[in-house]
């Protein structure tokens, strides 16, 4: 109404034309003045209070999707509370908050932009340090480890006192490692440790990875780490690797500096003693005589047979019976161990610690054998055994063995070659020891392995000399016989044979083998092997193993072994000369034949005169090296090379027996 009262408050002109041309703009006038009196209109205020309100509850809502796990939406709820109050005071909370959602749901590259966005607009923001360790904690996550340090160090530069210092001297560690720089890892995580000290898992899995970097850094990483290990509990372990590392290496005077830092670094037992047996191994090793071999050998006992043969070929080596050869004078220092662990463990020490010897040669049997390389691996004296027991070698880098082993002997016995002579199908005829067992085993898998078949398997009492049992059940006579199989048995003979063999007082042997592989000594071979043709086992192909290799064999059986195969590392009569006149000298001194223990004997001597000759070797390390790298030295049983397990690499060859006599086989 008050609009219509301004109006009738206007005069208008008494032209028609004016009057027509008002009257056309009276509705724009009136509408003009409509807008105007509607601007003026009063604004009716909202409270600031409202406005915080529904902030806080945005803000709340998301904290509580946040708080309950349900990070996409409370990253959604986040979202639109600082779309709506970008002014607020809790925005950079928010964005923080938007952050640590992304990186716990391993979006770390939206979380580092979160982050960054923080750090360069609110560097005012109370958790800025946080934020700063994030942004290092992601660019490690995301591999880039040396933007990862930049940012690590420029924490450090502002915030040495912040609660987040452990957790960020811990992630520098953790940055080295990856950059593959040992030594500032071990700094850092050091630094840390020191640090966390008093949280408990902390400090386990820091010493954890402290103990780690020490065993797996070299020797230039672990002096530099020593400098930052001074006074710690990890300066004795870091001068332990040390000096075992120069001892390897053959530097005794650096091994012994190593370990006298050892010592003076601590005051713990464990390691005062490890020091001092470190101290006393460089002694020893400077100390030793050089051209003195120790020889630990049963020279009485149920092995002195054995042990005597090894020690007559070592001293003809030595050129104790004449003339010394090529290389320097030897002087043997000879204990017998009486194939007694015991006394070879008493001897073996006598010879490091008094006897100051270079290496030692020996021993024989199994039992001894383990007993001494596992000291003697402790003592860090170079031992050739001659032993087949397996895995000898494995004990560590001063064990070497140079002798045959029942795999390689089983390895050049089953040949694919073999079934070119017709064998397919192999019987196992073995003596119930430990020897037998093992040899049946292996040979078994072996046959097994490269395609071949087993029919029969029989065992036998070692001290038996009646294996008639044993044959009739390999032969399918032991048992009494199903009427169906003798009725079938007949029907397969040809014609010929009907009129004699029809009513057979005894049944004949079902032989489904076409060679007997029997593991054991010439002794007892020579007793089963006219047996095998008394219950007619006859035209199948006996095989052994390197046992077999004796003149008496011949002598006591050589009829039912004709054409008899087995492995063998020596031979006298291959034709090579070196080896017919060491058969010769060996005949002339001994009134005896040389077997393969003397054989391996003499080798052994001669390749450690060799070494000391050639390689001008002086301490026990260098020794243990130079038979390591030791090519194709010309033996008489074959040429000796070392694998890296100090396992010598010859390969058996094969005799058979030929009428009255040995040969080689093809």
């Amino acid at each position: 109404m008050e609009g219509i009262s301004l109006l009738s408050k206007i005069s208008f002109p008494g032209s028609l034309k004016k009057y027509c041309r008002w009257n056309k703009a009276v509705p724009v006038l009136i509408m003009g003045m409509a807008f105007f009196i509607s601007g003026c209109q009063a604004i009716i205020p909202v409270k600031k209070g409202v406005v915080e309100d529904a902030s806080a509850e945005q803000f709340a809502l998301a904290e509580k999707f946040r708080q309950r796990g349900e990070f996409d939406r409370a990253l959604e709820a986040y979202g639109d509370y600082v779309e709506k109050y970008p002014g607020h005071e809790n925005v950079v909370l928010a964005l923080d908050r938007m952050a640590g959602v992304y990186s716990k749901k391993g979006q770390f590259k939206k979380a580092l932009n979160f982050y960054k966005r923080i750090a360069g607009k609110y560097p005012a923001y109370a958790g800025l340090s946080s934020v700063r360790y994030e942004t290092a904690r992601l660019l490690y996550l995301l591999k880039e480890y040396r933007r990862s340090v930049d940012e690590s160090f420029r924490w450090l530069e502002k915030y040495r006192e912040d609660p987040l210092m452990g957790d960020l001297l811990v992630l520098l560690g953790d940055d080295f490692n990856a950059l593959g720089n040992n030594v500032q890892a071990f700094n850092w995580w050091l630094k840390a440790k020191e640090t966390w000290s008093g949280a408990f898992e902390i400090e386990i899995e820091l010493k954890y990875k402290l103990k780690e970097l020490i065993n797996i850094s070299g020797m230039k990483a672990l002096e530099e780490m020593a400098q930052y290990a001074s006074g710690t509990e990890y300066a004795p372990e870091i001068y332990y690797r040390i000096a075992t590392f120069f001892l390897e290496q053959n530097d005794l005077e650096k091994a012994r500096t190593a370990a006298m830092a050892l010592v003076r670094s601590t005051r713990e037992q464990s390691w005062l003693e490890l020091g001092r047996q470190l101290l006393e191994r460089t002694e020893e090793e400077l100390a030793v005589r050089p051209g003195v071999v120790g020889c630990l050998l049963p020279l009485t006992g149920q092995f002195g047979i054995y042990g005597e043969e090894v020690l007559n070929g070592i001293q003809l080596g030595t050129g104790m019976f004449g003339e010394t050869g090529d290389g320097p004078d030897l002087e043997l220092v000879i204990k017998d161990t009486k194939g007694k662990p015991e006394l070879a463990l008493e001897g073996l020490e006598d010879l490091v610690h008094n006897e100051k010897v270079m290496a030692i040669i020996g021993p024989l049997s199994s039992r001894t054998t383990v007993a001494v390389a596992e000291r003697a691996q402790g003592l860090g004296i170079p031992i050739i055994t001659l032993t087949q027991r397996e895995g000898i070698p494995e004990t560590g880098d001063m064990v070497f063995r140079n002798f045959l082993t029942p795999s390689k002997e089983v390895k050049r016995l089953l040949n694919p070659e073999i079934f070119e002579i017709g064998i397919k199908r192999f019987a196992i005829l073995y003596p119930d020891n430990s020897y037998g067992r093992f040899f049946m085993n292996l040979f078994w898998d072996r046959w097994e392995e490269i395609g071949g078949k087993v029919t029969a398997v029989e065992s036998y009492d070692p001290n038996t000399t009646d294996f008639g049992d044993q044959i009739k059940k390999m032969t399918g006579l032991y048992y009494p016989r199903p009427h169906s199989l003798v009725r079938k048995l007949i029907e397969m003979r040809p014609p010929e044979e009907e009129e004699s063999s029809l009513y057979p007082e005894e049944p004949e042997p079902i032989i489904e083998f076409d060679a007997i592989f029997i593991p054991d000594n010439f002794q007892r071979v020579a007793m089963i092997a006219p047996q095998l043709v008394y219950h007619d086992v006859l035209d199948v192909q006996l095989m052994g193993t390197s046992l077999w290799q004796s003149p008496e064999l011949v002598e006591t059986a050589g009829d039912y072994v004709q054409g008899a195969i087995f492995p063998s590392g020596f031979f006298e009569r291959t034709g090579d000369s070196c080896v017919s006149d060491f058969a010769e000298e060996y005949f002339a001194t001994f009134d005896a034949m040389p077997g393969i223990l003397a054989a391996t004997g003499y080798d052994t001597i001669g390749l450690l005169k060799h070494m000391m000759a050639v390689n001008g070797v002086r301490t026990r390390g260098e020794l243990k090296d130079a038979l390591l790298e030791c090519r194709d030295f010309p033996g008489l049983t074959g040429n000796v090379v070392f694998d890296p397990e100090g396992e010598v690499e010859k390969e058996p060859f094969l005799l058979t027996i030929s009428g009255r006599r040995m040969v080689v086989y093809r």
